[in-house]
């Protein structure tokens, strides 16, 4: 009776120790180190441990993106080179993609039309940027507007047609060179037959997800479960990196990017002369927390986004790219990719000089 009676005094006793000891280690902590630095670690821990998704292979980044072009001392003669799949690069004929066309170079087809990336291929362009968008009854197809307008000469809002609504009208309506379409002219095309024939042409694919949503995370998954070879071809991108993060939640394999530029969630154009311009909502409202919405994204793409999302590249605005911000992103271990470069002396710049890969609307100069 007795052995019990003393094993519960001592147990209580080691309680009431463990307790004292807790309590002054507690008051200890408080009182030495401010709670700040251990917000800090705290945050620090469920970033790294918690939050983060890890980057892919940089072999399968390679593969997708080629090599580095700050990683190579070209000759002149080969930095404006397309053809032979731009791989003059150096002594080991390394691949390394230089030139991406933009929407397919949409100067030269009509954008984001199959037209335009058999033209690319043709042209020797190994690399297209294309925009996945859906219809309203979660067709994905190719296309960058939110509206049919400027493209069909029709009114018209995208997520709000169906497929049987959208497929007939004429993309090249409003296109510079028109008549070299007709009679035909060139319809939307349907992202599952892009991938096919891109995937066919061994050409590099940029799918810049315009979309937003579950519905959309699935079509991009869907597409790299069917077609595996997707990851070695395929990157995607947005300005939305919640869609980045909810596809490579699911699939940390894909190659993946931020698009950015000054003031996109507040503003629907930019340009380096003049700046932000075109409020985007009328709402005085909406107008401040999307500029809200700026800051904080502006702060934390390049502390915490791209390390949480694991980027393997960042597309960047060609009037905010310098050597001091591509040598910043290079640091991380962020690959520079600058849009829309079209200007014959910028590309000079770009290639030449800062050493970066660029999207174009045209290939012809």
């Amino acid at each position: 009776m007795w052995n019990c009676v003393d094993l519960i005094l001592t147990s209580t006793l080691l309680w009431l120790y463990l307790q004292a000891a807790w309590i002054l280690l507690v008051n200890f902590l408080y009182l030495t180190v401010p709670w700040l630095i251990w917000g800090a670690i705290i945050i620090h821990l469920l970033i790294k441990f918690a939050a983060r998704i890890p980057p892919p292979n940089d072999n399968i980044v390679k593969k997708v993106l080629g090599a580095d072009p700050l990683s190579f001392v070209q000759k002149e003669d080969d930095i404006f080179k397309i053809g032979e799949k731009q791989q003059q690069t150096n002594d080991d004929q390394q691949y390394c993609m230089r030139v991406i066309a933009h929407r397919g170079a949409g100067l030269d087809f009509p954008e984001n039309s199959m037209s335009a990336f058999r033209n690319s291929h043709e042209k020797g362009c190994d690399g297209i940027e294309f925009d996945l968008a859906l219809t309203k009854d979660n067709i994905p197809i190719i296309f960058h507007d939110v509206t049919i307008d400027r493209l069909t000469g029709f009114n018209g809002t995208i997520k709000d047609m169906t497929w049987d609504e959208l497929k007939d009208y004429d993309i090249s309506t409003n296109h510079p060179l028109k008549p070299k379409f007709e009679p035909n002219g060139e319809r939307i095309a349907l992202f599952e037959n892009v991938l096919q024939e891109t995937l066919q042409n061994g050409q590099r694919m940029f799918i810049d997800i315009k979309a937003k949503g579950n519905e959309v995370v699935k079509v991009v998954l869907d597409a790299f479960k069917k077609h595996p070879e997707l990851y070695e071809k395929a990157v995607i991108s947005s300005f939305n990196p919640v869609t980045i993060y909810m596809i490579r939640r699911k699939d940390p394999k894909i190659v993946a990017g931020v698009a950015w530029r000054p003031q996109f969630f507040s503003t629907t154009t930019y340009n380096g002369i003049d700046g932000p311009r075109e409020p985007r909502f009328n709402n005085l409202f909406k107008q401040i927390l999307a500029g809200l919405a700026d800051v904080v994204h502006d702060w934390a793409l390049e502390r915490i986004t791209y390390y949480v999302l694991g980027l393997s590249f960042i597309l960047l605005h060609k009037d905010v790219i310098s050597p001091e911000v591509t040598r910043l992103w290079n640091k991380r271990g962020i690959r520079v990719f600058a849009w829309t470069v079209n200007l014959p002396s910028e590309k000079i710049h770009f290639a030449r000089n800062l050493k970066v890969s660029y999207l174009t609307d045209t290939l012809l100069s």
